[in-house]
């Protein structure tokens, strides 16, 4: 990575993904399975599953529209970022064999698809407001279309009202990780005033009954990311009015089939959604574009340039914005972008293989 990533014990400065490709007489189609960086444990727990558990029940499996691709992704009984890394390639290989775009395939309209999807700069824990500006400062020119700050106990709300000082008017939201406690309902009944976007996961994932206590106290929407995990986890907090908008994540939801589904019930009940990221490589953020074109995701996304995280990345051409703030959708069939395969050799540390045998 280009900076270090902070993690519960410290910092990592490499990113680990599993790159899941899937080959067929017809064509080749990739996923990608991606904890956050530094989750090395979370990364050996998805290389078994995905070695173990669902690997051997992909040999042979046939898939001919997205309903059985979810029906096949559920019966594999893995965790939701191996889910992940197998599903989107089952995706990718149907929208090369119907011709077809990912985005095409969730259902997106072709006018949402021609618009693009909007990136927003996310920014982590920074140990000073100067820092914080100065960082923030440096991307903007890119053209980035929103500012996440995230907050912590003890670099929050001066932290907010530095950064709200600064850039008066930027759209700015802060993501408070489920870090804090109905204790700190002041807390952000102070960010309240700072004409925030969203606050993203004041609380802890299920704690819905303070998360609806608080969004009712709050003019600024609140914005659930780990309590919005699964549909049933989702229509419970809407049930609450614990939420105005969730993040969709496909690695922690378990692939499209999923993050789709959490995307359609918002959408019955009026509750926003947009695309966040882990951040992926540029294959998954990919994933990520297609997503953002449902007509329900209505703020930027946490999708960036691969170069905004890392020092190489394993797609070509390289994952970037084509216009300032703005990602288009890659128009061939399937994800729609390459594995360079040299630097997947370059980068691997692990392989396996896995083949149908057949008898006569």
């Amino acid at each position: 990575m280009k900076s270090s990533w902070p993690v519960a014990t410290g910092e990592a400065a490499v990113k680990d993904a599993i790159l899941v490709t899937l080959e067929t007489s017809s064509g080749v189609a990739h996923g990608e399975a991606s904890p956050a960086p530094g989750s090395g444990a979370l990364v050996d727990d998805c290389w078994a599953e995905l070695t173990g558990l669902i690997a051997p029940k992909l040999l042979g499996a046939s898939v001919d529209c997205t309903e059985r691709i979810a029906q096949a992704a559920a019966g594999w009984g893995a965790g939701p970022i191996a889910t992940a890394g197998a599903e989107t390639a089952l995706w990718d290989l149907l929208g090369q064999e119907h011709r077809a775009t990912v985005a095409q395939l969730l259902g997106a309209v072709e006018t949402q698809i021609a618009m693009g999807v909007e990136s927003g700069l996310a920014v982590g824990l920074h140990p000073s407001v100067v820092e914080l500006l100065r960082s923030i400062e440096a991307h903007l020119a890119e053209g980035y279309r929103r500012v996440k700050i995230r907050i912590a106990p003890g670099r929050d709300l001066e932290f907010a009202r530095a950064v709200r000082g600064h850039f008066p008017d930027v759209e700015l939201m802060v993501d408070g990780g489920g870090e804090y406690t109905a204790a700190d309902a002041d807390l952000f009944r102070a960010l309240d005033e700072l004409d925030l976007l969203m606050i993203e996961q004041p609380y802890a994932p299920r704690d819905f009954d303070a998360l609806a206590e608080l969004q009712a106290t709050l003019v600024t929407p609140i914005c659930l990311d780990e309590s919005a995990d699964t549909r049933e986890q989702t229509a419970e907090a809407i049930r609450r009015s614990a939420c105005k908008i969730v993040n969709l994540k496909l690695q922690r939801t378990g692939g499209l089939s999923a993050a789709r589904a959490i995307h359609d019930l918002c959408f019955q009940h009026g509750v926003a959604c947009w695309v966040g990221s882990m951040p992926e490589l540029g294959l998954g953020q990919a994933y990520g574009v297609h997503l953002g074109t449902l007509a329900n995701c209505k703020y930027a996304s946490d999708l960036e340039p691969g170069a905004r995280w890392f020092v190489d990345d394993i797609v070509v051409p390289p994952f970037e914005m084509t216009s300032p703030g703005q990602f288009a959708v890659p128009a061939r069939p399937g994800v729609g972008v390459q594995v360079d395969a040299q630097k997947v050799h370059r980068y691997q540390v692990e392989r396996r293989e896995f083949h149908r045998t057949t008898t006569a």
